[in-house]
């Protein structure tokens, strides 16, 4: 009897999805904005000096997109914009990797803040690179159209 019962109540357990809550929470934080950005200064290959604006979209489908602005001091304006697909690479969503041949290591992640390690070669299976680009992004939120 005591097995029937059983039965019956586990039968009614509602499944929330194929994540778990902690990955859940990792995607939406990745991708319910408008994107992560960021602004810095740079001198280019050509040794021009500019203004260099990144903003990243993750969505929730594993495609994205990226667009690069510089703002050159002698008044030229350059943009590139790219798409890719992502996926994470391990169970814990830590580390991201984009199609375009970009791994990202995630050291912070909420709603606002994401602050990343770039790296070429995968982090876990290629330690110690010599490219490893740390990088803090802010999140662009949804607007209120």
């Amino acid at each position: 009897m005591s097995f029937i019962i059983l039965s019956l109540l586990t039968g009614c357990v509602e499944k929330s999805g194929y994540y778990d809550d902690g990955q859940q929470e990792i995607i939406d934080n990745l991708t319910k904005n408008e994107g992560w950005e960021r602004s810095y200064h740079m001198t280019s290959y050509d040794g021009r000096e500019c203004d260099v604006y990144e903003l990243w979209v993750f969505k929730s489908d594993a495609t994205g997109s990226r667009k690069f602005v510089w703002n050159y001091d002698d008044g030229e304006v350059s943009e590139n914009m790219g798409y890719f697909r992502w996926s994470f690479t391990i169970p814990n969503f830590k580390i991201i990797y984009m199609d375009s041949g970009l791994y990202w290591e995630i050291k912070q992640l909420t709603t606002d803040k994401l602050h990343i390690y770039e790296t070429y070669d995968d982090p876990i299976t290629v330690p110690g690179q010599d490219y490893r680009e740390y990088r803090e992004y802010k999140s662009l939120p949804l607007s209120t159209k």
